[in-house]
């Protein structure tokens, strides 16, 4: 999570083809707590990798519930199902904001089966952006 979401803002316009490795399991989805109290380091650490705001980020998420208890009602923040999956889904969204073109992902896994990155290209060269498809559809369909 060292890339920064201002450089990508910096490529954007720029005639460049930048494959960023994403850690969408490793990285993200550990920082994201399942009861949505993030300490304030993590949450700028998202903050900056994402380019979105703190209060986006936990929109995006987390859902609030209401949950009749005991003691009345009670305001219960859980994070979202699919986390990892929906992480991946929006930096490739956020990039498709910066860059005309953006492939499908390589999904990176280990040996449990576990997400641990998501693996693509942002251009806005349209040839790049056929042979990185190519690419990654070849390696998608070994998986």
């Amino acid at each position: 999570m060292q890339l920064n979401w201002n450089s990508l803002e910096a490529l954007g316009d720029q005639s460049v083809d930048v494959w960023i490795l994403v850690p969408t399991g490793l990285g993200v989805n550990r920082l994201l707590k399942n009861d949505g109290e993030i300490s304030k380091p993590w949450l700028e650490k998202l903050e900056s990798f994402l380019g979105m705001s703190q209060e986006d980020i936990l929109s995006y998420f987390y859902k609030k519930e209401t949950k009749l208890t005991l003691f009345g009602d009670q305001e219960v923040i859980s994070k979202t199902e699919q986390a990892v999956e929906r992480s991946a889904e929006l930096y490739k969204k956020r990039l498709n904001d910066l860059f005309k073109y953006v492939s499908e992902p390589y999904v990176l896994r280990n040996k449990t089966n576990s997400i641990m990155f998501h693996f693509l290209m942002a251009t806005n060269n349209n040839s790049a952006a056929k042979v990185a498809t190519e690419i990654v559809s070849k390696y998608n369909k070994k998986n």
